[in-house]
């Protein structure tokens, strides 16, 4: 096999996957994290809730925040590499070759430690540490759902 031959292969991968039958499933990511980041907006706005009753003194229940989150960041994570395969199989490109790629896993690494820390905090452990890990699990999970606002503004912009 010499160098044309992979030439001809890349210009053959690119007509099969970037063809029309295949055009409208690259709208199938961005669809898809747009409902998740609207889900994103709604566990941040419950945790928010569960902070604004604590510092109050008033009592609130954690639950609904904790299964709705539960089930959307293995979504996001889903969808993260829903995008990559996007990328790499439907579209033909680079997968870094925008700032969406840095964006969308800097928000999916914040949104992972926010529901690991959320995990931990699901357990007992003693009031400081709870304190400290509670502090970093709200900053995670709104400079994750932060990053994953500005990832799909950026991601508007290379849409097919």
């Amino acid at each position: 096999m010499n160098v044309n031959d992979f030439s001809r292969l890349d210009q053959t991968r690119s007509r099969v996957y970037v063809g029309a039958p295949m055009s409208g499933l690259a709208y199938v990511h961005p669809a898809m994290m747009l409902a998740l980041l609207a889900l994103s907006l709604w566990v941040l706005r419950l945790g928010l809730g569960l902070r604004r009753a604590r510092l109050a003194g008033r009592r609130a229940s954690p639950a609904r925040h904790r299964r709705i989150a539960r089930v959307v960041v293995p979504l996001l994570a889903l969808g993260y590499l829903a995008g990559l395969g996007s990328m790499l199989w439907i579209r033909g490109a680079q997968i870094a070759e925008s700032v969406h790629f840095p964006l969308a896993s800097t928000a999916l690494l914040a949104i992972l430690g926010a529901g690991a820390l959320g995990l931990r905090l699901s357990r007992a452990m003693q009031a400081d540490a709870r304190a400290r890990a509670r502090a970093a699990h709200a900053l995670f999970g709104a400079v994750g759902v932060l990053f994953a606002l500005v990832a799909a503004v950026a991601g508007m912009a290379i849409l097919p």
